[in-house]
């Protein structure tokens, strides 16, 4: 009978023979360089990514789509690299994201950026694929079909430390520019390739994709296509219109973006006291508190922006004068020269996105005579609901390219 330690000898060369991305399922992170590392998460099957296709995902947009089922399972993995925060003199952090890779044979696989939508909880991002239902919808449509599929957390999502840098352009610049930096050593871990990148986003995630695709283009990074849905493209024009041409239909949740948003720029920013300039006094302790993670009274957060804002804010002139809206004003991502094919899907009933917001980037860009944005309607959808319907639209339009 052979020894222990004859036994472990042979598997221990057995294992030294074995690819890192096999040995990593079970070994923890590894290192492939200049401060990035990446984790195995877990496997779902075919019939996982189908019953979110065919189950979760109407449960969680409310409207049936009929989606391409997936055909192949799929390898998760996070991925931990290091960026810079370019807001706060460039200072360095560690971010995090997702990387979803075909479980199918070959080396070389169409790759998408994925930038996600709003979320209250930390962990409610990609590399936490469970708790994220936008993200489970794209892992099932696009890496459920061969495509490879990669998303940052943003800063202060996930792992990282930092307080989370909510429509903070610069930042959500790195955070997706260094995590398609650091997937692609990944990928090359793995013994894979992309052999194009099209980016996509919802709601918040839409804004990120386009500021995303500006910063790529600058530094000459070839995208094949881009597509939005929801997307508040003008920081701006979406604030200004709640304060002061408020719809029947904007959603109630709407004072959280404002929360969001006001406690980021303050912290991004460097501006003390923005908050608490723009908030009600009886509000400010609580709502702080939720921004910071920390315990708070959710029953007690206004659903109605007279409650959370300070009045003289509606008041336009007001709002762009302040420290706030001077921040916010600045805060778009369209108005640039697009060399790239766009689209953007927005939804006549979506109680967030106004359908002249989602046309707006094609609006800008067609002034100039310039054709490469085209704005697609979805119909009646909500906010969700847009993004329900946009994601096989997307789908359809990167497998032509």
């Amino acid at each position: 009978m052979r020894s222990l330690l004859s036994i472990m000898i042979v598997v221990g060369a057995i294992l030294g023979m074995v690819p890192a991305a096999l040995a990593g399922q079970t070994s923890g992170p590894i290192s492939v360089g200049s401060g990035v590392t990446y984790e195995f998460l877990t496997r779902w099957d075919v019939e996982k990514l189908n019953h979110i296709l065919t189950t979760d995902t109407p449960a969680f947009s409310g409207v049936p789509v009929t989606y391409s089922p997936a055909r192949n399972a799929v390898k998760l993995y996070r991925v931990t690299y290091p960026s810079v925060v370019p807001e706060l003199g460039n200072r360095p952090i560690t971010a995090t994201g997702l990387i979803a890779v075909p479980d199918i044979e070959g080396s070389a696989f169409p790759m998408v950026s994925y930038q996600h939508g709003t979320v209250y909880g930390k962990q409610e991002v990609p590399s936490f694929p469970d708790q994220s239902p936008e993200t489970q919808l794209m892992i099932a449509q696009f890496a459920g079909q061969g495509y490879v599929l990669i998303g940052a957390d943003y800063f202060g999502m996930g792992l990282s430390p930092e307080p989370q840098g909510y429509l903070v352009k610069g930042s959500h610049q790195q955070a997706t520019f260094d995590m398609l930096t650091a997937s692609r050593a990944v990928l090359a871990d793995l013994k894979l390739h992309d052999t194009k990148l099209f980016l996509a986003g919802w709601s918040q995630g839409g804004f990120v994709t386009l500021a995303m695709l500006e910063k790529l283009e600058a530094s000459n990074i070839p995208v094949q296509a881009t597509a939005t849905a929801s997307a508040p493209a003008d920081a701006f024009a979406t604030f200004e219109g709640f304060l002061v041409f408020p719809r029947r239909n904007d959603a109630e949740w709407i004072t959280t973006i404002f929360i969001l948003t006001a406690f980021s720029y303050e912290s991004y920013y460097g501006v003390p006291g923005l908050a608490r300039a723009l908030f009600t006094a009886e509000t400010y302790d609580n709502i702080h508190k939720a921004y910071l993670g920390e315990p708070f009274d959710a029953k007690a957060i206004p659903t109605d922006l007279h409650k959370l804002i300070r009045p003289e804010f509606f008041d336009p002139q007001v709002f762009a004068n302040s420290a706030f809206g001077r921040l916010v004003a600045q805060t778009q991502a369209y108005r640039w020269v697009i060399k790239t094919p766009v689209r953007t899907y927005y939804g006549l009933s979506d109680e967030a996105i106004r359908t002249e917001l989602g046309r707006l980037p094609m609006t800008w860009q067609q002034a100039m005579g310039n054709n490469k944005v085209e704005a697609v309607s979805t119909g009646e959808t909500s906010h969700r609901g847009t993004f329900a319907k946009a994601v096989p639209a997307w789908k359809s339009w990167f497998d032509a390219q």
